[in-house]
């Protein structure tokens, strides 16, 4: 179903992106959410019922709405509001022909030696960009970057919490940890078999050059003289990245955003993770919080180490972050902006 307008849309983002659910003006938002689930869901509500998740096929505004952060049911006696995450587990694709490629079977042969889990995070920046003097920073790129305000230069609190909480639930023997100066360009370029690839770093939209957009990773001292950067942008991804991979995740902030194509989706940081050969790739709408994603990206990982398939471990992990004592995540601004692009199982 196609949206034709967007006063609804804009709503529903709007509660997604509140962080106070006490606020007088989020019962008003949480009422949109709820016109907007009955005009999206509401005439497929019997066969999603029958149904084990959802496939969503997005056009326009709707590659923004958060569907998790829907409103099925308003506040009850309780003040209990249930969500569509409450309900069924999604996931969204770009096209169904996309869809119909990345569920082809790939010959297990290439898999055989394949490395459950490759994590990068707490990458390293110059002294030039943490002091925020964009004129020191020698290479050009990146200077044009930090003048243009689309490089960060204050490290993510929680990255290197987020990166070793999830690799504490596998055997050491399964996973390879980028941290630091080990978490660069090169090594992701490098990668060949591994099932799943987490980021948890510094993301960027370059809205005038959406294929310009990308993720931070360690930035050499000096001239690169040779060697990358330290941005991954989307272009090169394209390029120069190749995974066979179930799963990549980019834990950063507006990750799945980019440029609108007519049958293609938004191209950016997402369509090439998947072009570069993931099957599956978690993402996000706006610029999260980075405590509240460390904990929602452990509970995500604890389900999939359960056996969860991938679009209800994301789910199951969104419920139980909004009553988790560890943090105050209720509202959707917390949990709501991931979502799974690619095949869900």
């Amino acid at each position: 179903m196609i949206l034709r307008g967007t006063r609804r849309t804009t709503s529903c983002r709007a509660i997604a992106r509140a962080r106070d659910p006490a606020s007088a003006a989020f019962p008003r938002l949480e009422a949109a959410g709820a016109e907007l689930f009955d005009a999206l869901i509401g005439p497929a509500a019997a066969a999603v019922e029958r149904s084990e998740r959802l496939l969503v096929v997005a056009d326009g505004p709707l590659h923004l709405l958060p569907f998790a952060a829907l409103v099925s049911e308003t506040r009850d006696e309780s003040g209990t509001t249930r969500y569509l995450a409450d309900w069924r587990p999604s996931s969204h694709v770009l096209s169904m022909t996309l869809y119909a490629e990345l569920r082809r079977p790939r010959p297990a042969a290439e898999r055989e030696d394949a490395v459950a889990l490759a994590l990068f995070g707490d990458p390293l920046y110059p002294e030039a960009l943490r002091q925020g003097d964009a004129e020191a920073i020698a290479e050009p790129r990146l200077r044009s970057a930090r003048r243009r305000g689309l490089l960060a230069s204050a490290a993510l609190p929680h990255s290197r919490e987020e990166v070793e909480g999830i690799a504490g639930l596998y055997p050491s023997a399964e996973v390879r940890v980028h941290l630091g100066a080990a978490a660069t360009e090169e090594s992701v370029k490098a990668l060949a078999a591994t099932r799943s690839v987490h980021f948890a770093v510094h993301g960027y939209l370059d809205e005038r050059f959406p294929l310009s957009s990308g993720l931070v990773l360690t930035i050499p001292d000096g001239p690169p003289e040779g060697r990358d950067n330290g941005l991954l942008q989307a272009w090169e991804v394209f390029e120069s990245v190749r995974l066979d991979a179930d799963l990549v995740v980019l834990s950063a902030c507006a990750s799945a955003l980019g440029e609108e194509r007519g049958g293609e989706g938004l191209i950016g940081l997402t369509r090439a993770f998947q072009y570069a050969g993931a099957r599956a790739v978690a993402a996000t709408l706006w610029n999260v919080d980075d405590r509240a994603t460390a904990r929602l990206m452990t509970l995500f990982y604890r389900r999939l180490r359960a056996g969860a398939a991938k679009d209800e471990a994301l789910r199951a992990a969104q419920v139980e972050l909004r009553s988790d004592p560890e943090v105050e995540a209720s509202a959707p601004y917390y949990w709501a902006a991931f979502q799974i692009f690619g095949d869900g199982r």
